[in-house]
């Protein structure tokens, strides 16, 4: 039934548990292009380090105001919630299984704690490497994990795309209308920025993602997970996060079920899923024209990649004998 797959989506999201989700219901996240939400991700952990960062100062200024006053001048109630945030969202992320996107969150939250308390800024590209050079310190084999590259590239697609903040003047519609072109356009880059990756790890992507994404990233993460999070206080939660979730799953299953909504091509070679990503990386960029046209045509190698095939008339035969049972994989 459809409400016990929407309850294995909540385990995922709140424990990071993801064997109660069927296979079929992976098959269509793939397809569509979900399958990061549903998770505990570093988005989801970020959302968690702010709502825990505000509870955490909320009880500092109210403790403080009826006990010991001095402590909100010695220690100022936005540090306290900050730390009291960051070190939250560690421990949720070591409780979900400490995966890669959850160290490279916890470990970028710790740097901007740092700095913040210091009274320091760093680029966004020296933060984002020091996170890298922090999880491979830790597990050095993660450099071969797929998640490790489609987590950190997201991240550097998300910072080097998103232009300066300039709504301080503008009437509120005006900031809404800025923040939905800005959320599309996010998407819109990771898309064409990791579709080439994708490629190159999983032989295929989705086409129907950008559609796909921009109704699930809100309402998974601004609605879903703070409502599942709600319900280990308020079980009600629980089930309101599930209804929305059943909704979203007939979408997707809808999109899902569309001719063409995602591209399969044989699995390119490094250098072309390479190639692939630096286009999309410069087409997506605030660059002249001639850069971002250079850069798209960089993308084709790994979209239109052909593996080697018999040629007409001949076959290959591939005999694989494993002691208790055996195949033949003929290929034309």
């Amino acid at each position: 039934p459809l409400a016990e797959r929407a309850a294995g989506i909540v385990a995922a999201l709140l424990m990071g548990d993801q064997r109660a989700i069927a296979q079929p219901d992976w098959k269509v996240f793939r397809i569509t292009g979900v399958s990061h939400l549903l998770s505990i991700s570093g988005l989801h952990i970020t959302l968690f380090a702010w709502l825990a960062g505000g509870l955490v100062g909320a009880l500092w200024r109210q403790g403080a105001r009826l006990r010991l006053p001095a402590l909100c001048l010695r220690f100022p109630a936005p540090l306290v919630a900050l730390w009291g945030g960051m070190a939250l969202a560690a421990a949720y992320a070591w409780f979900s299984g400490w995966g890669i996107p959850a160290q490279r969150t916890c470990i970028m939250l710790l740097a901007i704690t740092l700095l913040h308390t210091g009274g320091l800024a760093w680029p966004w590209q020296t933060i984002l490497a020091a996170a890298a050079a922090a999880v491979l310190l830790i597990d050095p084999w993660a450099l071969l994990q797929p998640g490790f590259w489609l987590s950190f590239l997201a991240v550097g697609v998300l910072f080097a795309t998103t232009p300066p903040d300039r709504t301080a003047c503008c009437q509120w519609h005006q900031k809404l209308k800025r923040a939905l072109a800005g959320f599309l356009r996010t998407q819109l880059a990771i898309m064409l920025v990791l579709a080439p990756l994708s490629l190159l790890l999983f032989g295929q992507f989705s086409i129907v993602g950008l559609a796909a994404n921009a109704v699930a990233v809100p309402l998974v993460t601004f609605i879903v997970t703070p409502l599942v999070l709600l319900g280990t206080a308020w079980p009600i939660g629980w089930q309101l996060a599930s209804a929305l979730l059943q909704v979203l799953m007939v979408l997707l299953q809808q999109l899902a079920a569309m001719p063409w909504a995602s591209y399969q091509v044989a699995i390119a070679p490094w250098w072309a899923g390479a190639a692939g990503i630096t286009g999309g990386l410069l087409f997506m960029l605030r660059l002249p024209w001639p850069w971002r046209l250079a850069g798209a045509l960089g993308m084709l190698p790994a979209l239109w990649w052909h593996a080697p095939r018999p040629a007409q008339g001949h076959f290959d035969l591939l005999a694989a004998d494993v002691g208790q049972g055996s195949a033949i994989l003929v290929r034309t």
